[in-house]
C-alpha cells in the first residue's frame, strides 16, 4: 500500500507539520505501508533526499510565488491519484483546494488545528483538540488520544525521578528568536543558571548567539537532538513553544509556560490552559517593540510557579492524564483496518 504525505517545513512554517507526520509515517511503515513525503521544492533544505519534490523554485515576487504554488498543487493532484492514501498537513490548502484533492483521492486524511477553513470533504480528519466538524468528514479523529507523538514517547519509563531542570525549547526553528531574550530575562531575575537546560532545534534562529551566551554563563544546552525525551524527563518545568511540543510535554507531565509563536496554536492553548497544567503568554500578535515586555511577563510566570510544589504536582498529574503517546499508532491502525476490512 502506498501512502503520500503532503507537508512542508521551513524557518517560517516551522518543523511541527513534518515532525508529527513523521510519527504517522513510522506507524504506517510498521504496518507494511510504503510512505513518502511530497514537499514544495522551495523548502528542500528542510526535507529528506528521499522526498518527492513539486512546484517551482521561485521566491522572488508574489506573482511568481502564486504561480509556483499553483503548479505544485496541480502536480500533487496526479500524484495523489496514484496513491492508496494521502495525508495532508498544510495550511496553504483552502477548503476548495481540499475539495479538489478529494475528487482525485477520496482516501484522504486531513490534519487540522484551527478548524477555520470552512467545510471540506475528507475520509478522515485528525485534530488533537476537541472540535466539531461537518458531515462531509466521514471519520473524525478528534481529541488528545490522537495527538501524534514520536516513537520515543511510547512506553515511557515510569520510574520515579526528581526532575530539577527548567527546560527551554522554542521549537525546531524558534521563528521569533525568543530563546536569547528569555535567557537574558531569567538571569536578570536571578533564576539560578545551574537549573536551566536549553534545547535548540537544528534550524533555530540565532543559534550561534544562544550557544555563545550559554557557554559564557555556564548554561547547559543541546541542539538538534533526535530523542528529546531524556531532557523532558529531567524537567521540573518548561518554557516552550505551543506547537506539537505541547502534547509531548503533557505526555511526560511537565508543567509549562507556553510562548505562543503562531496563530494556529491559539485553540490548543484555549483548551489546555483552563485545565491548569500550563500557562501561556502570546507573542505572535504583537510588534517587536512590545516583545520584551511579554518576555518579562513569561519569566515572572515561571518564577511564580517554580517553587509552588502543590501546583506543579497537580499540573503534572493532569498533563499525563491527557496524552498517552499512542496517538500515531492509534490512527494508523484505525485507517489500516479500513483497508483490511473484507
Amino acid at each position: 500500500m502506498k501512502l503520500l504525505v503532503r507537508a512542508d517545513a521551513s524557518v517560517d512554517i516551522g518543523m511541527g507539520h513534518r515532525v508529527r507526520c513523521q510519527a504517522l509515517v513510522h506507524a504506517f511503515t510498521q504496518l507494511g505501508w510504503q510512505c513518502q513525503f511530497v514537499v514544495d521544492r522551495r523548502y528542500q533544505a528542510f526535507a529528506s533526499p528521499d522526498d518527492c519534490f513539486i512546484g517551482g523554485q521561485s521566491e522572488q515576487d508574489s506573482i511568481e510565488k502564486k504561480v509556483a504554488k499553483k503548479e505544485g498543487k496541480t502536480e500533487f493532484l496526479s500524484l495523489a491519484q496514484q496513491a492508496d492514501l494521502v495525508i495532508l498537513d498544510h495550511y496553504d490548502y483552502s477548503a476548495d483546494d481540499i475539495a479538489q484533492l478529494y475528487q482525485y483521492q477520496t482516501n484522504l486524511l486531513v490534519l487540522d488545528d484551527m478548524n477555520d477553513r470552512g467545510e471540506f470533504p475528507a475520509k478522515w480528519l485528525l485534530n488533537p483538540l476537541q472540535q466539531d466538524y461537518s458531515k462531509h468528514i466521514e471519520f473524525p479523529l478528534v481529541g488528545s488520544r490522537y495527538a501524534l507523538l514520536r516513537p520515543a514517547f511510547q512506553q515511557l519509563d515510569e520510574s520515579q525521578s526528581s526532575p530539577e531542570q527548567l527546560l527551554i525549547t522554542l521549537g525546531g526553528t524558534d521563528p521569533l528568536a525568543l530563546t536569547l531574550p528569555i535567557l537574558n530575562a531569567l538571569l536578570v531575575s536571578n533564576f539560578p543558571t545551574k537549573y536551566i537546560q536549553v534545547l535548540l532545534g537544528a534550524n533555530a534562529k540565532n543559534a550561534d548567539q544562544v550557544i555563545h551566551f550559554c557557554r559564557v554563563n555556564n548554561i547547559a544546552f543541546e541542539q538538534g537532538l533526535a530523542d528529546v525525551t531524556p531532557l523532558m524527563k529531567q524537567a521540573k518545568m518548561a518554557i516552550s513553544a505551543a506547537g506539537g511540543t505541547l502534547f509531548e510535554l503533557a505526555c511526560i507531565g511537565v508543567p509549562t509556560v507556553f510562548a505562543q509563536v503562531a496563530d494556529n496554536q491559539t485553540r490548543s492553548l484555549q483548551q489546555h490552559v483552563p485545565l491548569n497544567w500550563c500557562r501561556s503568554v502570546r507573542f505572535d500578535n504583537i510588534v517587536e517593540d512590545v516583545r520584551q515586555q511579554r518576555v518579562k511577563l513569561l519569566v515572572e510566570e515561571v518564577n511564580r510557579h517554580w517553587l509552588d510544589i502543590e501546583w506543579r504536582q497537580e499540573a503534572s498529574k493532569t498533563a499525563r492524564s491527557l496524552v498517552d503517546g499512542e496517538g500515531a499508532n492509534r490512527v494508523a491502525k484505525t485507517i489500516n483496518s479500513y483497508f483490511s476490512a473484507p
